[in-house]
């Protein structure tokens, strides 16, 4: 008779991916040295994010985080309009419930992001092009389960509040960098995020 697979083996290790989705509300800051403004938004953002996890006890888990994806414009804004972000991160889980082919977990992460947003309009001379890159640190605090459908491959769900405080460290105009010596702008989201994905396990060979 084979034995159960458990919801966690000795020393796995874990390659999780899938699709994500994020919800945010926005606030935006804009001090040019003479005038300040502030804007409260939303932002709608879908991505592709890859999580590795290593085993360190029955219970807990580490690993590194990563996202790639963009926010979505109103379709009456989105002409000439573009945007990407990249999500850096590490973390830890904690295990709630831990059974046969399935788990519950918990986790709390860190991480750093870039967001470059571009512009580019026309008119009867010239074209002209500007974008906007943004990098700032943020927190994660996400539960999930792990739904195993063998000995390699199970699913994985979770949903997580998500925040980012962003500055504005560079902008180009037809690439050309401008001088942000005067200006100072801040944006600041907070959200929540998901993912619905497929893990890979990768269990450590005992020794006989």
């Amino acid at each position: 008779m084979g034995t159960q697979v458990k919801a966690q083996r000795d020393k796995e290790f874990q390659i999780r991916g899938g699709f994500g989705f994020s919800l945010y509300d926005t606030d935006f800051t804009l001090d040019d040295g003479s005038t300040k403004t502030e804007n409260d938004d939303g932002a709608l953002s879908i991505q592709l994010p890859l999580e590795f996890r290593y085993e360190l006890s029955e219970r807990w888990n580490v690993g590194l985080d990563m996202k790639f994806g963009s926010y979505l414009y109103e379709p009456d804004s989105a002409e000439g309009r573009s945007n990407r972000f990249f999500v850096f991160g590490i973390a830890g889980e904690y295990t709630i419930v831990n059974k046969d082919n399935f788990r519950w977990y918990t986790g709390f992460g860190i991480h750093t992001a870039s967001l470059v947003l571009e512009e580019t309009s026309d008119d009867a001379i010239i074209e002209r092009k500007e974008e906007w890159t943004y990098r700032g640190g943020g927190i994660r605090l996400n539960t999930g389960v792990l739904i195993y459908l063998g000995d390699v491959v199970g699913l994985n769900f979770n949903l997580g509040l998500d925040t980012h405080n962003f500055t504005l460290e560079e902008y180009e105009q037809n690439g050309a960098k401008q001088n942000l010596s005067n200006i100072d702008a801040k944006l600041k989201l907070a959200g929540l995020d998901g993912t619905i994905g497929l893990v890979l396990r990768i269990p450590r060979k005992s020794k006989s």
